[in-house]
């Protein structure tokens, strides 16, 4: 439950480019969508 964090450890590639390229494989995963923002995810008083 909660938020995804992806990251990728190339400092030569442009993040316009590795941002997507992750995005796209991340969706391939058998993730379902969040339902909340990264930021809303944190925020509950529980």
């Amino acid at each position: 439950d909660g938020p995804i964090s992806v990251e990728w450890e190339d400092a030569g590639m442009d993040r316009l480019v590795g941002a997507p390229e992750a995005l796209e494989f991340v969706r391939r995963l058998a993730f379902d969508a969040p339902s909340a923002s990264f930021d809303a995810a944190f925020s509950t008083k529980d």
